[in-house]
């Protein structure tokens, strides 16, 4: 006996244009990633000059209290740029909370093996501001992921932000 079997007719209907970027990319930027951003590349500058110990010297006159905090900034960066791009898939916004910590936790056992393996490895005393990355990757987790920053907080944590990173820049013109 022949047998019977039933075909199922699947049709999928586009209700939205393709983007390549996520429906609210740029309050993703402006308001979530630039913000914590702006944060954490003043507290780096401030915290290098006290460390060390000549402040007025490192953040007037000086720069590379201003290069090494670049540094950190794009360190503690790196999990915050892969939680946008996932996000901003539709097929893969469910993992990029789960894809942040385990980038945030892979670079901090990073850090915490690269004082085992190579004690000697201290390049410009970089590694002991490297630390601060635990707090500040808690801290964009519940600010960046999580939640997003009062208004008015993020537009003058943006406009410092870019202030500190254009006077880093030109402070060797300047002085």
């Amino acid at each position: 006996m022949p047998r019977k079997t039933t075909t199922h007719i699947v049709r999928l209907e586009r209700d939205t244009e393709d983007r390549i970027l996520p429906k609210g990319f740029a309050e993703i930027i402006v308001y979530k990633f630039l913000p914590v951003i702006s944060l954490t590349y003043i507290a780096s500058i401030i915290g290098i000059a006290i460390g060390k110990h000549d402040i007025i010297k490192y953040l007037f006159t000086n720069n590379s209290a201003y290069l090494m905090a670049l540094f950190i900034v794009l360190w503690v960066s790196v999990p915050s740029v892969i939680w946008i791009l996932l996000n901003a898939n539709p097929l893969l916004t469910h993992v990029a909370e789960l894809w942040y910590k385990i980038l945030a936790g892979l670079m901090i056992i990073t850090l915490a093996l690269s004082f085992f393996i190579f004690p000697e490895g201290d390049a410009y005393g970089l590694r002991a501001y490297f630390i601060l990355s635990l707090p500040l990757f808690v801290m964009i987790f519940y600010a960046f992921v999580r939640d997003h920053l009062p208004i008015h907080y993020s537009y003058f944590l943006n406009a410092a932000g870019f202030c500190a990173l254009f006077y880093g820049a030109c402070i060797n013109i300047i002085f």
